[in-house]
């Protein structure tokens, strides 16, 4: 196994930590191949938060969010976990293993337990492999003409 530490970007609803040592190693101790993305509740992450992550580098994406009898938002939560679960499918489609989107749900007896989930997908990552990176779109040519 190499010391290849794989990117990860990780989508955090602001209400699912509720321990205040896991919520200050999220914020302060984080390593440094996780990048957090804070939002108010998983209903408001688009797809395309998460699409964008992969065409930045990501060779793995985690959401973690409340349990769904205990969305801040009421349902948030249930909505976005069926459409990230509809757009990891069309991930898996355009060459993005779908072992490397993660959905966490979180309560208030889980402590410790986003460490756990974080070390154990960065394993699953290393052994899956560097991810391929999705080709972003290029540009047209300046000056170039459509033929």
């Amino acid at each position: 196994m190499t010391d290849h530490k794989p990117k990860i970007a990780f989508f955090q609803c602001h209400w699912c930590l509720y321990a205040p040592e896991d919520q200050e190693w999220v914020d302060r101790r984080l390593p440094d191949n996780i990048r957090l993305i804070k939002v108010p509740c998983t209903g408001r992450i688009d797809p395309l938060f998460v699409l964008n992550a992969v065409q930045g580098g990501a060779e793995g994406v985690v959401i973690s969010g409340c349990l769904p009898e205990k969305c801040h938002y009421k349902e948030g939560n249930l909505a976005a976990r069926r459409q990230l679960q509809e757009f990891s499918s069309f991930m898996d489609y355009i060459g993005y293993d779908e072992a490397r989107l993660r959905f966490v749900w979180l309560d208030l007896q889980d402590r410790g337990r986003i460490q756990r989930e974080l070390a154990d997908f960065e394993n699953q990552l290393q052994q899956l492999g560097s991810a391929e990176a999705l080709a972003a779109r290029q540009p047209l040519e300046e000056g170039g003409a459509h033929e």
